[in-house]
């Protein structure tokens, strides 16, 4: 009988804990969240470098009793990219609300965005047209009871730099032997943007026949000023002995040769994709 007693005894007690009561949950905080409603964004300065915006918000204080904005985490995307982020300590008082309503006042969030942190920029210079941009984040207010998260969320379009343009006229032919052939090409680059972009360096492929046979890079040792042209010389030297088939064209005589001109400009760390078509042509 004692064998069957201590298996019973054990039934009970599982069976008083599972209808012990739960713990409560905490409770809530007795304030009612700010409300915040975004007023403007300024664009208070545009480079080919990067913007600087500023974010106007309306926060109403609901509550019978003063709080305050103690700090502001913010995310920025441009088209989908995500391009900044940050955090803003603040000390901002918002009185109680009273009889006339919620409490006011308005909150400013700078935002530096630097356009060689924007994931694809380049893609989104060329578009030639305004940026899709999405901010979100929190504000922290400080209450009597303890601090409270409001989310925040804004999108809209800014205007961005427009890309610079390239254009190689022709190469040139200088000299040719069954060891190297000397090209001069040069390369034109406009700033078609209102501000100048700064001192860069390209670097290029020759193709030949589908076929890099050469790499040139040059440096852009000015920035190029509003609306203005930059000419780039380009001195190329191709071993015939490594660029094999593709280079022997150039020792024949012909009257023209397509070619294309494939790589990258850096301007201040923003990217700009170089595809360009031109000939070569036989020089004096």
């Amino acid at each position: 009988m004692r064998s069957l007693a201590l298996p019973a005894a054990l039934s009970v007690a599982l069976a008083a804990c599972a209808h012990s009561p739960k713990p409560p949950p905490p409770a809530p905080i007795p304030v009612n969240p700010p409300t915040i409603a975004f007023e403007s964004v300024n664009v208070e300065g545009l480079g080919f470098l990067g913007v600087s915006m500023s974010f106007r918000a309306r926060v109403e204080n609901p509550n019978a009793t003063p709080i305050s904005i103690v700090r502001v985490d913010y995310t920025l995307d441009v088209e989908g990219g995500r391009a900044a982020s940050g955090a803003l300590p603040l000390s901002l008082a918002l009185e109680a609300a009273g009889p006339a309503g919620p409490a006011a006042t308005s909150l400013l969030l700078p935002v530096e965005l630097r356009f060689a942190a924007v994931p694809g920029i380049a893609r989104v210079l060329a578009l030639d047209r305004e940026a899709a941009y999405a901010l979100g984040g929190s504000v922290t207010f400080l209450t009597p009871y303890g601090e409270v998260r409001v989310p925040m969320a804004q999108d809209g379009r800014i205007v961005v730099p427009r890309s610079p343009r390239f254009h190689v006229e022709k190469v040139i032919l200088r000299s040719a032997s069954p060891r190297e052939v000397a090209l001069e090409m040069r390369l034109d680059v406009l700033n078609p943007n209102d501000f100048p972009i700064p001192a860069g360096r390209i670097g290029a492929g020759l193709l030949l026949s589908n076929k890099e046979v050469v790499r040139a890079d040059v440096e852009i040792p000015e920035p190029i000023g509003g609306g203005a042209t930059a000419a780039v010389h380009v001195p190329i030297r191709i071993s015939v002995l490594k660029a094999g088939k593709a280079a022997a064209r150039l020792l024949i005589p012909f009257s023209s040769l397509d070619v294309a001109v494939k790589g990258e400009a850096v301007f201040g760390g923003v990217p700009v994709p170089l595809d360009l078509a031109t000939t070569i042509l036989p020089g004096g």
